[in-house]
């Protein structure tokens, strides 16, 4: 039944939660490397917050910011949730 449960994209409890924890764990210790403080990190969150507010209405507080390591280097990744546009209002 395991293959089932591959080929339809389920995994088990345990397996994803470890690869949960892995990924937090990788993106502190990127974040660490890169050598972004939570200060910066937060800086960072309030400038873009503020940025694409000046056009989308944002979820301020559900925006998620991470840096994460690839082959080609570190990314900057953001997590923008959008309830609609500003034109819109």
């Amino acid at each position: 039944m395991n293959w089932i449960d591959t080929l339809l994209g389920r995994k088990p409890a345990a397996s994803s939660s470890a690869s949960v924890a892995k990924q937090r764990l990788v993106e502190v210790l990127v974040q660490d490397h890169v050598k972004l403080t939570p200060d910066v990190m937060d800086a960072i969150r309030r400038d873009i917050s503020a940025v694409l507010s000046r056009h989308l209405d944002v979820d301020v507080d559900a925006l998620q910011i991470s840096v994460t390591r690839s082959g080609r280097g570190d990314n900057l990744v953001a997590n923008v949730p959008v309830r609609r546009t500003a034109t819109s209002r």
